[in-house]
């Protein structure tokens, strides 16, 4: 267990980020599982729905196990857990939209490094809004990865460039840079991270819920294959990733643990080449390359500590 807030050392500190990159590293199968759902004749909407409800019933498993059987039950936040929902509704379910609608205009490559930006977006609220510093290292840090994003695309000569996908793609980073500080400020009041996750899951499902109803696309698992890759989806590439973040986010900043979030891209890449045989190529190695130094440099940044 990580140390209680307030007596945080550079070992809780390195827990926090291991936690951060093990959640960006479950996120790195959320396209493999996403795409394997779709393809079962699925709409997006209706997937995302499936995605967060089954996240978020996994999720109260726990909590109800905790906060009925426990001998003690941890305290709780009212408003804290609407906030959550809240931030679940609005920031986690309008970046996840933004960026499929970013991916049909421009495709997936580009529309991953623009939702990426994330990260600039989080730093310049974290200076805005708590002072957080931003230093030369910060700036080369995220100067760096970008340049690694980029490279790590690969080929989008298939798409155009879209300035509709460009801004829905800028859509979803600064709805998902929202949830990410959010989310600290959440996490900040130590309330458990399977309660916090619960609560954004359902408010997540709830938005998708009415969006697949409205375009007519609302639909059930119709086959045990299906079923299977939505339980996935729900709690392997959603429920726990998003926990562990929040986890994390109680001893590290924002700033930093979204830094580390971007081995996701790198995981997507290298499930492409593992499990659906994508080819690879020399630049995009080096981007991979850049990226993971990029998040082991960042770690010897201890400005972004707390």
């Amino acid at each position: 267990m990580i140390a209680a807030e307030g007596s945080v050392t550079r070992r809780n500190v390195f827990q926090a980020s291991l936690l951060v990159a093990i959640s960006g590293i479950l996120y790195g199968f959320l396209g493999f599982l996403g795409t394997r759902v779709l393809n079962e004749q699925f709409s997006l909407p209706a997937m995302l729905f499936w995605r967060f409800l089954i996240a978020g019933i996994w999720m109260s498993f726990f909590v109800v196990k905790k906060y009925s059987f426990g001998k003690t039950n941890p305290p709780v936040n009212k408003s804290v857990l609407w906030f959550m929902f809240f931030i679940g509704a609005i920031g986690y379910a309008g970046s996840s939209g933004f960026y499929f609608v970013a991916s049909q205009y421009t495709g997936t490559g580009l529309a991953m490094v623009i939702f990426f930006s994330y990260p600039i977006m989080v730093a310049c609220l974290s200076f805005a809004k708590q002072r957080e510093k931003i230093n030369l290292a910060t700036v080369l840090t995220l100067s760096g990865m970008m340049l690694g994003l980029f490279l790590l695309k690969g080929d989008t000569s298939s798409h155009s460039l879209s300035t509709m996908g460009i801004l829905f793609g800028l859509m979803a980073a600064a709805f998902y840079a929202c949830y990410v500080v959010g989310s600290k400020r959440a996490s900040s009041v130590l309330l458990d991270s399977e309660l916090l996750t619960m609560m954004l899951c359902f408010g997540s499902a709830l938005i998708f819920l009415i969006a697949s109803i409205l375009s007519h696309g609302f639909s059930f698992p119709s086959s045990w294959r299906t079923a299977v890759y939505l339980g996935a989806l729900g709690i392997f590439a959603t429920a726990l990733p998003i926990q562990l973040m929040l986890e994390g986010l109680k001893y590290i900043s924002s700033i930093r643990a979204s830094i580390i979030s971007v081995l996701e891209p790198l995981v997507t890449v290298c499930v492409g080449v593992g499990l659906l045989h994508e080819s690879i190529s020399h630049l995009q190695i080096l981007g991979a390359l850049i990226v993971l130094m990029s998040t082991l440099f960042i770690q010897f940044e201890r400005n972004l500590s707390s």
